[in-house]
């Protein structure tokens, strides 16, 4: 399941890109919201690796694998 972690990594970093991109934007009103949209998206996804990668990528559930390609997909 490597390859799970380095997709979900590679997502998260571009939403973090994105709220940076928003940051230097922050002029424009949507700003923001879009700001905080991603910061929790961001939060959903500590959510589900924290209460599904318990015993780390390689052994990650399927419903929890389910979830996070969900995440990703969003």
């Amino acid at each position: 399941m490597p390859d799970l972690e380095i997709r979900v990594e590679s997502r998260k970093r571009d939403l973090i890109s994105e709220i940076v991109e928003h940051k230097k934007n922050s002029s424009r009103a949507a700003a923001a919201e879009g700001i905080e949209r991603l910061k929790a998206r961001l939060s959903d996804l500590a959510h589900i690796v924290r209460e599904g990668v318990v015993d780390g990528w390689a052994n990650v559930a399927p419903s929890t694998r389910h979830k996070l390609e969900e995440w990703m997909s969003r």
